[in-house]
């Protein structure tokens, strides 16, 4: 701690005495009145306390060593004084738990004076407690820390390295709060039933000042856990990306941007290395007093790269007056109360590198404290060719409110405590606009921070935003108090309009950087300098018609000095160098053009190579690389340099493809090496290769490390007008070639490209990769192209296959979890059934394949099995009615679905919409089917008879878990979904698990299908045998919780679970109306006048009367589903499979899954216990082996 934190810490830890001593005084009164306590609670109190106790010294030590000027005599009496409280407290824990283990503890305290006693001996330690807490709250807030001192303190450097009650304390001081009631918040409710009237009992709270809504300074680690899960779901993976793609500040040379007016006299007309104009560099003269063979003053006339500098430097103080009005008129709104400031300028003109530049100068912050000293910066970087993410509204709000809670722990645990519901949200995918919009106001009104925000690209919005809705956001931002923001944009019309409606101040970027572009040739030019031919005086005038020609546009100027230097390199002579820059257009579109004939106008091999690069980019779907290492999992957005290097080598594929040979290291840094190579010189610097982004830690310890970078590099355009090029010009689009407009040829090479690549990491590198998304990949190319791509489907799924049974060898990321068959990614896709089929006529033993269809099924997804496939599985011995396992993917989660495919089936189509319907019925009419509907119908209720007949009970229940929304309709949700519903704090919402038998289910389907089933099918000898079977449809409610039922304390996990009322006696079904109204099925008759139903699916008053007179009892979530789970509904425990998570899995279940920790507490505790275990138990393994390895050694030796 710092000298000034001494005091507030100590005073902290006195509060916190006082809390714990509070605990303990409310155990002992409990004790003493006769009530069940334990003695482990009662130590545990008193061992809290006495920790908070050794914080108090320990902190007063500090203090006392600082000679803080903060130090208070007053405080130092309190302590003294709370420490004797405590030791009296534990005088009375010892004499309480002494009687407990004696016995007599009730019997001794029947008798009146000791409880009279006790009540006097309470009331004097309550008093003593309430007069010393208000006093050091007094003491801190008129004498240790004003609110100015406050926001002092939380601006200092050092504020986040201390502990986290100080931080939260210093935290609530800073915003005002000084009352009693509002500065300190207990974790949950200690403060009752300290004082007791003999005559009627009545309860009163000790420390009635201390509510459940304020902030909490016993915070925990469970505490820091969830706010860093909350942050990190704000921050999408690519988020940084765009900033990081453009130009370092290192090479913008935007030094004039905060210089003074002296300094830029210096920089337009001294002689130092950093002046583009050096005088000495440029004189004439000197270039022909030191070098003989230099040009004369003839040759300077006539090549006309050499010329007067005094013209030039008249011309340029001009210049320098308006470009230093315009820098200035920035600095001084950065230390103004002006509200918007914009940066407009032409496309390639270094918008994006000057922002990134401000942003990383020490003098940005130095202005911005001018304007308010407790001034922070913010930024987002806008990109229209990346992912939603980088180019949309939601992105842009997550992207400002993560930089805006970063190290704001105080921040986000009040957002918590406000939207309790966000408390789940573990990504970018749970957030919704209006959610995010919801927390900036929020947090706006508690960080008395200000805020300056820089906004790259305006006109960089997706089109599916558009900027009329990005200045509603901007608007919104900017109408908060102490928010001031600066945007740069293309000079687009709606755009220009807007800037000039808000009179805002602000810059043309291609007006003011013409001194900058002289320092960035320069330097450039410098470089080949020592090496070079030429003279000084001949780079320079490059440099001057290059700053010249490129009309402030930077992206030219960097564009064409590397066309220069290619020049340079290819030895052209000064003659052709000048014509060369000469006949460079000026136009940046034109540019682009005119270096693809530059460097493949001679070779149509050359240009097919750039095209086939360029289509990579342009025509690939967008899809991504999962690869495991040590433990965890990264993902990596395709194309790669590895899978463009296969996708353009026939030989490799030949290889890898086609049978077992695979390739190794420095095979794949030669390929990757050439085709980073081949890029930058056929694709005429559209294209760039950034080297793979990966922690060197987190990669495989058997993988070289160069290897894996070359061979995870990225491709992308250089720029977005270079994009725009290729798509929106004649010119581009020739250079694309006819084949523009299809895509197969290149998605074609990609697919094999990505399959070759997942080939090499799994067999030659070892490392893991999670084919399910190559698997993907594939069947959306078949799904795409169908018969077109069916062919090279299949043959790319041959190979995927044969790695599959290697995908899942690594227990630290699939921690014994079922292996899910490779079949199961294909039965759902109905263009490869006949590739399905053939497999399973190869190899396939009735135990595969009663587990393939017991997994072609997932309620709450739009998984379907055609009846081609069940007819083939049946063949082969499937078993409709063998319980078993659900090979979902593993989650760290307790409960792991385990049914029968039957019942799966069933329940499948009851979670399924009308949209999921609609959805099945557009898939058959792109299959080629007339009556699409009617044959969906048919082929469902086909299957559903089949199955139905061979059950051997129709009266075996299942779980059913349903949610209503206020007063609307049912969602009958599967259980992982309805768990994550039901662990949001929500009072809006209801949840009831059902008891459903399969006849109700068989009903529910047949209702659905009823209206689109063609004439008979119900007439069947075969539907008729199972409806006769259907005597006793029914459906109970097994436990139910209502609206605003207790929640679960937010600060102290786990103190509160979910409640249900469970239905203690075994209740008859719901009436036939009930059930007609909830599920939507007709009980009169089994016949094709079922249909959907239009009306609302639930009525909460149908379940509230339904469970009105029966018996109930108050059961946690925990207890019913452990309870359910022995009845064998539809889901059994990770722990009776034998899946053990490993420690790393926990820690992520933690992060991504809290809520389960909150419903579930001792199953993902035994879970985290059985992971412990394993962890030591592999460790002393690893270590008798190495001793085994190392006494061999010896041995030997």
């Amino acid at each position: 701690m710092l000298t000034g934190f001494e005091a507030l810490g100590a005073a902290s830890a006195v509060l916190q005495v006082i809390s714990f001593a509070t605990d303990v005084a409310v155990a002992c009164k409990d004790a003493y009145d006769g009530a069940t306590t334990s003695q482990d609670d009662l130590q545990r109190y008193a061992g809290q306390m006495s920790e908070a106790v050794g914080r108090v010294h320990t902190r007063c030590e500090q203090m006392s060593n600082m000679n803080s000027k903060f130090a208070s005599p007053k405080l130092q009496n309190i302590t003294k004084e709370c420490k004797d409280v405590a030791e009296k407290l534990e005088a009375e824990v010892q004499y309480v738990t002494g009687l407990q283990a004696k016995g007599n503890l009730v019997k001794s305290l029947r008798k009146a004076f000791r409880v009279s006693k006790y009540k006097k001996k309470i009331q004097a330690l309550h008093e003593s407690l309430s007069i010393n807490q208000q006093v050091v709250i007094t003491e801190i807030t008129s004498h240790l820390c004003s609110q100015s001192d406050a926001i002092y303190f939380q601006q200092d450097e050092s504020f986040g390295k201390l502990d986290t009650d100080v931080q939260f304390l210093i935290g609530q001081l800073a915003q005002g709060i000084t009352d009693v009631k509002n500065l300190v918040k207990q974790e949950h409710t200690v403060t009752r039933n300290i004082i007791i009237q003999e005559s009627g009992r009545v309860e009163v709270a000790i420390n009635s000042h201390m509510d459940s809504q304020v902030l909490d300074l016993r915070t925990t680690t469970e505490t820091q856990r969830k706010c860093e899960v909350f942050l990190q779901s704000l921050k999408a993976p690519r988020m940084n990306q765009r900033y990081n793609d453009v130009m370092d500040s290192e090479d913008a040379s935007f030094n004039q941007v905060f210089a003074t007016y002296e300094d830029m006299i210096d920089m337009y007309f001294g002689t130092s290395e950093e002046s583009g104009y050096s005088t000495d560099d440029d004189d004439p003269e000197d270039d022909a007093d030191t070098d003989d063979d230099s040009h004369d003053s003839e040759d300077v006339d006539s090549g006309g790269y050499e010329f007067s500098e005094a013209g030039s430097y008249l011309s340029d103080i001009g210049d320098m007056d308006g470009i230093y009005r315009s820098w200035d008129s920035f600095n001084m709104w950065l230390q103004s109360d002006d509200k918007v400031f914009y940066i407009q300028g032409k496309p390639g003109s270094g918008k994006s590198t000057l922002v990134k530049f401000i942003l990383n100068q020490d003098q940005t912050q130095d202005l911005i404290k001018r304007w308010s000293p407790d001034a922070i910066i913010l930024s987002h970087f806008f990109w229209k060719i990346g992912l939603e993410e980088q180019n949309s509204i939601k992105g842009l709000w997550c992207s400002l409110l993560y930089k805006r809670l970063k190290d704001q722990q105080h921040l986000i645990l009040g957002t918590l405590q406000h939207f309790s519901h966000l408390s789940l949200h573990s990504g970018y995918h749970d957030w919704s606009i209006k959610d995010l919009q919801d927390v900036w106001t929020y947090v706006a009104n508690l960080d008395p921070r200000h805020m300056c925000v820089f906004i790259d690209g305006l006109d960089e919005i997706r089109n599916e935003d558009g900027f009329p809705k990005l200045v509603q956001t901007i608007q919104s931002i900017s109408r908060m108090p102490n928010t001031k923001l600066c945007v740069s944009t293309r000079p687009e019309a709606q755009i220009v309009r807007w800037l000039e409606m808000t009179d805002a101040d602000g810059i043309l970027l291609e007006e003011l950087t013409k001194l900058d572009m002289h320092v960035f040739a320069k330097k450039r030019f410098d470089q080949l300098l020592p090496s070079s031919r030429f003279s000084s005086g001949f780079f320079n005038s490059l440099r001057r018609q290059l700053v010249h020609k490129a009309e402030g546009v930077f992206l030219w100027l960097y564009l064409a000095i590397r066309s220069i230097i290619d020049g340079i390199e290819n030895e052209d002579s000064e003659d052709l160098l000048s014509k060369r820059l000469h006949e460079l257009p000026g136009d940046l579109k034109k540019l682009y053009g005119d270096m693809w004939q530059r460097a493949n106008a001679k070779s149509t091999v050359y240009q097919d190579t750039a095209r086939r690069y360029f289509h990579y980019l342009l025509s690939g779907e967008y899809a991504e690389m999962v690869v495991g290492s040590r433990g965890g999992w990264t993902l990596y957005p395709l194309p790669l340099i590895l899978q463009i290097a296969c996708a353009e080598r026939p030989a490799i594929q030949e290889r890898l493809l086609t049978g077992t040979d695979i390739i190794g290291v420095t095979e794949i840094m030669r390929i990757c090496d050439e085709t980073s190579a081949s890029i930058h010189t056929r694709c005429a610097g559209l294209l760039e290769v950034q080297p793979g982004e990966s922690d060197p830690s987190a990669i495989e310890e058997h993988v070289s490390t160069t290897a894996f970078f070359k061979a995870f590099g990225t491709v992308g355009f250089i720029h977005r007008t270079a994009h725009d090029f290729l798509i929106d010009t004649e010119e581009g689009q020739a250079i694309l070639g006819c084949e523009s407009m299809c895509p197969f040829p290149w998605q074609t090479r990609l697919l094999k490209g990505a399959t070759c690549m997942v080939k090499v990491l799994v067999m030659a590198w070892d490392i893991p990769c999670r084919l399910e998304e190559i698997i993907r990949q594939i069947t959306d190319f078949v799904n795409h192209w169908r018969s077109r791509g069916l062919q090279l489907a299949t043959e790319m799924l041959n190979v995927v296959q044969l790695l599959f049974d290697k995908h899942f060898e690594r227990p630290d990321l699939y921690f014994g979890h079922p292996q899910r068959p490779f079949l199961r990614y294909l039965i759902n896709h109905q263009l490869l059934d006949d590739y399905v089929v053939s497999c399973l006529e190869a190899e396939c033993s009735p135990s595969l394949a009663t587990t393939i269809l017991r997994d072609g099924w997932y309620p709450g997804y739009r998984l379907r099995m055609s009846s081609r496939i069940f007819k083939a599985l049946i063949a082969h011995g499937a078993d409709p009615g063998e319980y078993g396992v659900i090979s979902d993917y593993p989650q760290s989660v307790p409960f792991v679905r385990k049914a029968t495919a039957f019942t799966d089936f069933l329940v499948s189509f009851l979670t399924s919409t009308k949209q999921d319907l609609e959805y099945y019925e557009t898939q058959l009419l792109l299959a080629g089917e007339n009556d699409s509907s009617t044959k969906l119908a048919s082929e469902t209720v086909e299957i559903a008879l089949h199955m139905a007949n061979t059950c051997q009970n129709l009266d075996a229940a299942v779980a059913l878990f349903a949610c209503y929304r206020g007063t609307g309709s049912a969602e009958v949700m599967p259980l992982k979904m309805w768990t994550k519903a039901l662990g949001k704090p929500t009072s809006q919402a209801s949840f009831v698990v059902y008891e459903i038998n399969i006849q109700l289910l068989i009903l529910c389907l047949l209702s659905k299908m009823g209206e689109y089933l063609a004439e008979g099918v119900l007439a069947s000898p075969e539907a008729e045998d199972v409806l006769s079977k259907i005597d006793n449809p029914s459906a109970r409610v097994r436990y139910f919780r209502r609206p605003n039922a207790k929640k679960y304390n937010l600060e102290r996990r786990n103190a509160s679970q979910p409640i249900f009322e469970r239905v203690v006696t075994q209740a008859a079904s719901l009436s036939r109306s009930d059930i007609e109204h909830l599920f939507d099925v007709d009980l009169k008759g089994h016949s094709q006048v079922l249909s959907v139903s239009l009306k609302d699916r639930t009525d909460l008053k149908t379940i509230t009367q339904y469970i009105e007179n029966l018996e109930v009892e108050e059961v946690c979530i925990e207890d019913a589903m452990t309870s359910l789970v022995a009845e064998n509904v539809g889901f059994c425990t990770s722990e009776e499979l034998g899946i053990a998570p490993t420690s790393r899995h926990v820690e992520f279940s933690r992060r991504a899954h809290g809520y389960l920790w909150d419903l579930f507490p001792l199953a993902m505790g035994r879970l985290e216990a059985e992971a412990a275990a394993s962890g030591e138990s592999k460790k002393k393994k690893q270590k008798v082996v190495s001793d085994t390895s190392l006494a061999a050694t010896l041995y030997i030796d």
